[in-house]
């Protein structure tokens, strides 16, 4: 079993963090106030973020079920979409809702305290296919009990899952330990990427200060490592390219760090989109990905459009986490350890997409075949239908 290291600042972080959540506990009273029918709370990284899959259910059910009233979870700069009420993250508010909601829409845990109450529906979107093993599928001593417990808890409390391909419906019910419906229906976050207009592309595209059409954008999207923590407990934010590096002519790329990491301290000439608010509008605007291990890779290569991957560490990566599959054998963009290879690589990237085209369709049709642009219409469909 490995041991995992702890400063003492992480662990007087953790007991600070633990302190202030048990006074706000008191607030969390599930079961004492009857359930509000009609209304629904989403909630994406406990409101770090407005989007993934519960933004885009959002979206369907203001079209199909007007009557329903949406809360939205919201924490730091996040605001609630139009046509909802944002809740500060364990607020009085926040708290009453979490208890009296009759749907919760989530893409991840919800907070170690919260249990389900008869009356309440709840829709976990997950929020991404796995190329890294999740929870159950990792080895002994790699996640805390705590976590494991909380994980536990949260699975017996779904009322239902999606799973984005069939792939992910074979991992997922063991990983996660979830015995009940699982909605293979693609991935609703997904939709607007086979949707979106040209000037819908154009449009972001100037919204982040890109107006000239020919410039090549790259979004750079690496995940988090678990082997890189503050002194306060947490993860780093990771970046392999040189703040420094001097691109193509007619080259730029946007930075987006991961929700779970720390804010990068020198993004160089890079434009900075960790805040941005729905990562899918940046995979409309870019003309090519740069990742590593993130599930980023699955969701942009319903784009078509070409994924290289900076993974320097990819031994150690692949040894201490482990993948579901053979990733060097089916990745469909070249695997490059170095910056200097990255520059290359974008210097020459139609010829490195037609080597890949055989790779690349073989992919799509392994994890997009359900990415139609309909997800969110199949969840609601399965969800909400007949419950008006």
């Amino acid at each position: 079993m490995k041991l995992k290291a702890y400063t003492p600042g992480r662990i007087l972080g953790a007991l600070r963090r633990r302190g202030l959540a048990y006074l706000k506990k008191v607030q969390y009273r599930p079961g004492v106030s009857p359930i509000k029918r009609g209304t629904v709370l989403f909630d994406a990284f406990n409101g770090k973020a407005i989007g993934d899959s519960p933004l885009d259910i959002f979206l369907q059910l203001q079209k199909d079920r007007p009557d329903l009233k949406f809360f939205w979870t919201v924490s730091g700069n996040s605001k609630a979409p139009a046509g909802s009420v944002g809740l500060r993250f364990e607020s009085k508010a926040w708290f009453e809702a979490l208890a009296t909601s009759e749907y919760l829409v989530a893409n991840s845990a919800l907070p170690w305290y919260f249990k389900k109450v008869d009356g309440q529906t709840y829709l976990q979107t997950w929020h991404g296919t796995p190329l890294k093993r999740l929870v159950r599928d990792l080895p002994e001593g790699e996640l805390t009990q705590s976590y494991l417990d909380l994980m536990s808890r949260e699975a017996k409390a779904w009322d239902y899952l999606i799973s984005p391909n069939p792939y992910s419906s074979e991992i997922f019910p063991k990983a996660f330990g979830y015995t009940g419906k699982v909605l293979e229906t693609g991935y609703p976050r997904n939709d607007r990427l086979t949707t979106h207009t040209a000037a819908d592309r154009q449009a972001i595209r100037t919204k982040l200060g890109v107006t000239d059409s020919k410039t090549i954008l790259a979004l750079y999207a690496p995940t988090w490592r678990d082997n890189q923590r503050t002194v306060s407990g947490s993860w780093e934010a990771v970046s392999y390219l040189d703040p420094e590096m001097v691109y193509p002519e007619g080259v730029q790329v946007m930075f987006r760090g991961h929700t779970n990491t720390a804010p990068s301290k020198n993004t160089g000439s890079a434009i900075d989109v960790t805040a941005y608010p729905d990562i899918t509008e940046l995979y409309i605007a870019a003309d090519v990905l740069i990742t590593d291990y993130s599930s980023v890779m699955f969701d942009y290569s319903i784009t078509g459009k070409p994924i290289l991957f900076l993974a320097p560490d990819i031994d150690r990566y692949r040894s201490e986490r482990g993948f579901y599959f053979d990733f060097e054998a089916e990745a469909p963009g070249p695997i490059l350890k170095t910056a200097r290879d990255v520059l290359e690589t974008l210097g020459k990237l139609p010829e490195i997409a037609k080597g890949f085209q055989s790779a690349y369709k073989h992919w799509q049709q392994k994890f997009n075949s359900l990415e139609d642009g309909k997800a969110a219409k199949r969840v609601t469909g399965a969800v909400w239908a007949g419950r008006e």
